[in-house]
């Protein structure tokens, strides 16, 4: 990917244009005419920090136009998601012992494939299975537990599906 530069005016400290190409054919020589007070910025993407995206969000942070460097550097932060916009992005589920089952078809159809393996296997009660929630959190339970979470969550998605 080509670099981009912003010219960038430090007598009044703005800037006169963004995402441009280096304006020589060498790359590397000023172009003729440049005004003293105008340096070209090369533009940076900071590394994004890592975030939970079921309850964070990234944010873009001003851009610092780090002179001394010749770089214009695009950071980011991030932010808690508000309660409304976690719900906007929480799969359709349901909470049963604590853990939120995506009931979508897709999930629906591999939770009752993984509970006719169990069944099928027939690992004992006490035998444990790992399960994810619908934000993809890895839960541990015993064949008993998970047996009658799958009943539970059958019957709620039957309901579901005769509403």
């Amino acid at each position: 990917m080509a670099k981009k530069y912003t010219y960038y005016n430090t007598a009044t400290q703005t800037v006169i244009a963004t995402g441009r190409p280096w304006p020589t054919a060498d790359g590397v020589s000023t172009p003729p005419g440049l005004a003293a007070n105008v340096v070209l910025l090369e533009q940076v993407n900071s590394d994004k920090p890592t975030y939970d995206q079921w309850t964070e969000k990234l944010e873009k942070d001003a851009i610092v136009y780090d002179v001394p460097n010749l770089q214009a550097v695009q950071g980011w932060s991030v932010a808690a998601l508000t309660q409304v916009e976690i719900d906007d992005r929480t799969p359709e589920h349901v909470e049963i012992s604590g853990i939120k089952y995506d009931t979508s078809e897709q999930s629906q159809n591999a939770l009752t494939r993984m509970m006719t393996l169990v069944t099928q296997s027939g690992m004992a009660s006490t035998d444990e299975v790992a399960v994810k929630d619908c934000l993809g959190v890895s839960h541990t339970l015993t064949v008993e537990e998970f047996t009658a979470d799958m009943v539970q969550f059958g019957l709620f998605c039957y309901t579901q599906f005769h509403a």
